[in-house]
């Protein structure tokens, strides 16, 4: 789940007044109910089965009707003041709905954001074919990011 502690931990530091330069989730797993994509999907590495049985086993018994943010990012009602994002994800994966929107919601929000969408229906096919823009980003945020802190 290191991608759901990315976004997590980007809205928790946000809201604790600590300043992050980027986040970059990689095919992130942000919104514990079904969407689109999640719903009914049969994906070789990644499926709603496996969707559903992480939620459980992450969330124990947390009651969903209030569920954090923290919890689930995708939850989220105020994007504004996170950090610049990158994310890519592949079409057919069950995260495909919810990366895009969390994209579409930093935007909104003035975020700078950008997701690269591959012909894909394999949960972290980057690793198997890593020839992406993953780590030509990388390196433009290295680059690029900063983020001063106030003194405490």
């Amino acid at each position: 789940m290191s991608d759901l502690t990315a976004a997590a931990v980007c809205i928790r530091t946000r809201d604790t007044g600590v300043n992050l330069a980027f986040q970059m989730p990689r095919c992130p797993m942000l919104d514990d109910r079904d969407t689109e994509s999640s719903r009914d999907n049969y994906g070789r590495v990644w499926n709603t089965r496996k969707n559903h049985f992480a939620w459980w086993c992450y969330l124990r018994g947390q009651d969903r009707t209030n569920l954090s943010p923290d919890a689930a990012p995708a939850r989220l009602t105020d994007f504004s003041r996170l950090p610049p994002a990158d994310s890519f994800v592949g079409k057919g994966e069950p995260f495909y709905a919810e990366t895009v929107r969390y994209i579409e919601r930093l935007r909104a929000c003035g975020v700078p954001a950008e997701v690269d969408v591959y012909p894909s229906d394999m949960h972290a096919f980057d690793i198997l074919r890593p020839e992406g823009r993953f780590h030509e980003r990388f390196a433009y945020a290295q680059a690029h990011f900063f983020a001063p802190q106030k003194d405490r």
